[in-house]
C-alpha cells in the first residue's frame, strides 16, 4: 500500500422512504486519529457505531462529520383524540356554566383543562438509524480515502525528488571531505611549525603524528555519510509501502536523523563548501519534515 495523505474530503447520502440526509467528511493532519462528529437528534444513537467504522477506516487525523436532513421530514406524527372524555368533560363544563350563570364554555377551555389531545411522535427506529447512518457515512469515507491516496501519491513524488537531492549532497560531501581533512592537516602542522619557530623549540613528531590521528578521526565524515545512506534506503522503503503501520510518523523520525548527521557532517569538516551542501540539505529535510507530518 502507497503512501496516504491525512488530508481528504468525501460526502454520501443515505435515503429512507421520505428521509434523505447527506454526510459530510473531511480530515486533516493530526498526531492521531480525533473524530468530531455534528448529528441530527434521530441519528445520535447511532453515533458509537459511526466512530468505530471511522476508525476502522483511518488511522490518523482531525475528522469532521457533519450530517444534515436534506429532503422529508420524516414520518408525519400520530394524533390521538380521547372523544368520550371530551364530551363527558363537556357535558360537565356545560352544567358548571348553567349553575354559575356564566356563558357556555368554549373548546379552548376545554383542551385547557381536559387531556383530549395526545401527539405521537414516529421516532426513527435505532436500527434504520444506524444503518442509514453508516451507509452515508461509509460512501463519504470511500470518497476521502480515494482523496487521501491521490494526494499521498504525489506526496511521495515530491518526497523521492528531495531524496534524490539529498543523495547528490551526500555524494558531493564523500567527495570533498578527503581534500578538505588533508587541508586542515597541513594548516596543523604549519602551525606547529610556525610555534617552533617562535618558541625555539622542537615538538616531538611522534606526539603530532598521534594528535593528528586523532584530529583526522573527529573530522571524518564516513560513518555519518553511512548513517544518513541508510536512513534514505530506509526512507525510500517506507514511500513503496514495504512498511507497514503509521508511515508517517517513522518518516518524521528519519528525517530527524538525517538532519543529525548532516549537522555532524557541518560541525566536523568545518569547511565553507561542505557548509553550504549541509545548509542545502537542511532546507530540503526541513521541507521534507512539512510533508511527512501530513502522512498517516
Amino acid at each position: 500500500m502507497g503512501l496516504m495523505s491525512m488530508t481528504g474530503y468525501g460526502s454520501g447520502k443515505a435515503v429512507l422512504r421520505r428521509r434523505a440526509y447527506r454526510v459530510d467528511v473531511k480530515s486533516v493532519n493530526h498526531k492521531n486519529l480525533s473524530v468530531r462528529m455534528s448529528l441530527p437528534p434521530e441519528l445520535s444513537r447511532a453515533e458509537p457505531a459511526a466512530k468505530e467504522l471511522i476508525r476502522q477506516r483511518l488511522s490518523r487525523g482531525a475528522v469532521d462529520v457533519t450530517v444534515k436532513l436534506e429532503a422529508g421530514g420524516g414520518e408525519p406524527p400520530e394524533v390521538k383524540v380521547d372523544r368520550a372524555a371530551a364530551i363527558e368533560l363537556m357535558r360537565a363544563l356545560q352544567d358548571l356554566a348553567t349553575h354559575c350563570g356564566t356563558g357556555s364554555p368554549t373548546m379552548e377551555v376545554l383542551l385547557r383543562y381536559g387531556n383530549i389531545i395526545t401527539v405521537i411522535d414516529r421516532d426513527l427506529p435505532a436500527e434504520d438509524a444506524e444503518r442509514l447512518l453508516l451507509e452515508g457515512l461509509g460512501e463519504a469515507l470511500d470518497a476521502v480515502n480515494q482523496m487521501r491516496a491521490a494526494e499521498g501519491e504525489a506526496l511521495a513524488a515530491d518526497l523521492d525528488a528531495r531524496l534524490t537531492t539529498l543523495d547528490a549532497l551526500l555524494n558531493t560531501v564523500e567527495e570533498a571531505a578527503p581534500a578538505v581533512l588533508a587541508a586542515q592537516e597541513e594548516r596543523l602542522q604549519q602551525r606547529v611549525k610556525q610555534m617552533e619557530a617562535k618558541l625555539g623549540v622542537e615538538v616531538d613528531a611522534g606526539r603530532i603524528a598521534a594528535e593528528l590521528v586523532v584530529f583526522s578521526d573527529r573530522s571524518d565524515v564516513t560513518e555519518e555519510v553511512v548513517r544518513a545512506r541508510t536512513h534514505i534506503a530506509r526512507f525510500r522503503a517506507a514511500l513503496s509501502g514495504e512498511d507497514d503501520g503509521e508511515q508517517g510518523k517513522r518518516l518524521d523520525f528519519l528525517s530527524q536523523e538525517l538532519l543529525r548527521e548532516f549537522n555532524t557532517m557541518g560541525s566536523k569538516c568545518r569547511d565553507v563548501e561542505i557548509a553550504g551542501q549541509v545548509v542545502e540539505a537542511k532546507v530540503e529535510l526541513e521541507k521534507i519534515r512539512e510533508q511527512a507530518q501530513n502522512i498517516t
